[in-house]
């Protein structure tokens, strides 16, 4: 007798169970007596969350197909679990492209959303941001299925369609009032776009392009590994340098240094792709017929002159041909090539350097003393002015005191009376002047001998006054 096995199952059991013939499967809750000639084997059911789904393939027709949760999932008899999955987030200015391998059709997901991927779909690209086309922001695209070329302008959060390629974000060029940018459109011809249009700010279109020239760079202009795109049309510094070659045949490396500025842009680009270059290489050759025919004394007397006649010649229209004014141009640098030259060369300005200086030196020294000079001569014209006015002061003192004198006399010799002859007045004015002077001397150490004659005359008068 055999005894068959009873199996108790729960919510999430489930039973496999296998004959001669077939496979089913048994889930929970409850109980199963497993029949005779049959084996069950227990398993759990697989609990999937919100964001959680199954690749499941059918053992039996390799079909593959996705089971989703949020659930408790049971798998049938014919099933098997490939992989375990998590859906996709997209926030709402993400975006994913997937392509169906079985169809070959692309699609966009976008979000907000959960992104679950088929069994045959395979993802073309990571996730990628929207791109915000707004006043400053533009998108160019390619339509795959005809391959024309469009420019997205209005304002939105920008997703590619499917058939839709993007093949450059733009920017809107924006251009100052010194600045030109030259566009080559579609038929190949050249548009200059200027600080002073109306339509100063823009996008390039679909099929133009931003036109880059190769200027040559550098002290020698050797390289042209300037990458020029806007022109700026203010007055500009270049400097270069270059070998010559004097009368007396001593050959020098000058360097000058341009003050230039592009006046015609058009005119600029018509007639040249390197206008620094060919400026310095014509400039260069102007300034060697200049300096072979001079002798190096003459040259280093006279070298910015020189320069300046062999390139700013006005009958000369190389440089108006292209567009550009040459405003001022000078020698920065001379050096001889030769090394014993260059010695000699070294010593000559040394010597006018120390002579420039002892004659300073000289002239700051004279005009010290001149400072001196002058200052002495200040100070004596000071001196006599104060002498002078201390002369006008004592006389005007001295005057002062002699009209109080005359009028103390005048009114005391008023004040005897006309009865007295004028003579005996004055004669007794001088008396008491005397008097007056006597005691003044007395109260003093000072001795004062009178002869008799004197005395005696004085105190007769007073005597016979009496």
């Amino acid at each position: 007798m055999i005894i068959p096995w009873i199996y108790f199952l729960k919510e999430d059991d489930q039973l496999l169970v296998e004959s001669l013939t077939r496979r089913y499967t048994v889930e929970g809750p409850g109980t199963f007596v497993c029949p005779p000639l049959h084996s069950a084997s227990s398993r759990k059911g697989i609990t999937l969350g919100p964001t959680d789904y199954l690749r499941i393939k059918n053992i039996l027709t390799g079909e593959l197909r996705n089971e989703c949760g949020p659930k408790l999932y049971f798998l049938k008899a014919d099933e098997e679990i490939l992989m375990r999955l998590v859906a996709i987030p997209l926030k709402h200015n993400q975006s994913l492209r997937i392509v169906d391998k079985k169809t070959g059709v692309i699609r966009v997901e976008t979000g907000e959303s959960l992104v679950y991927l088929e069994p045959t779909d395979e993802i073309i690209d990571r996730i990628q941001e929207g791109i915000n086309i707004d006043e400053d922001t533009a998108v160019l695209l390619r339509d795959t299925k005809n391959g024309h070329l469009e420019l997205i302008t209005d304002h939105q959060v920008f997703f590619a369609a499917p058939n839709q390629e993007i093949l450059d974000v733009r920017n809107k060029i924006r251009l100052e009032d010194h600045e030109t940018v030259v566009i080559k459109d579609p038929a190949g011809n050249y548009v200059f776009k200027k600080g002073t249009d109306p339509d100063r700010s823009f996008f390039l279109e679909p099929y133009s392009e931003l036109v880059q020239f190769r200027w040559s760079a550098g002290i020698h202009k050797s390289e042209r590994n300037l990458n020029i795109t806007r022109f700026d049309s203010r007055p500009k510094f270049m400097w270069y340098e270059f070998d010559v070659r004097t009368r007396d045949n001593v050959e020098l490396s000058i360097g000058i240094t341009f003050f230039w500025q592009i006046d015609d842009v058009e005119k600029m680009v018509k007639t040249t792709d390197d206008t620094p270059g060919d400026v310095c290489s014509h400039a260069r050759s102007m300034i060697i017929q200049g300096v072979s025919k001079v002798t190096l004394e003459e040259f280093l007397e006279n070298f910015n002159p020189i320069v300046n006649v062999a390139v700013m010649n006005e009958a000369d229209e190389f440089y108006s041909s292209r567009g550009v004014d040459i405003h001022a141009i000078e020698v920065r640098s001379i050096t001889c090539k030769d090394p014993d030259t260059q010695h000699i060369l070294q010593e000559i300005i040394q010597e006018t350097t120390n002579r420039l200086n002892l004659l300073q030196k000289q002239e700051s020294e004279n005009e010290i003393k001149i400072k001196k000079i002058k200052g002495d001569i200040e100070v004596e014209n000071m001196r006599g002015s104060l002498l002078e006015l201390k002369r006008e002061h004592s006389q005007l003192e001295a005057k002062t005191v002699g009209e109080a004198e005359a009028e103390k006399v005048k009114t005391f010799l008023d004040g005897l009376g006309e009865e007295i002859p004028i003579d005996e007045r004055i004669e007794i004015f001088n008396t008491l002047r005397k008097k007056d002077m006597l005691s003044t001397l007395s109260e003093g150490n000072a001795q004062i001998y009178f002869t008799p004659s004197d005395a005696d005359i004085r105190i007769e008068n007073i005597k016979r006054r009496k």
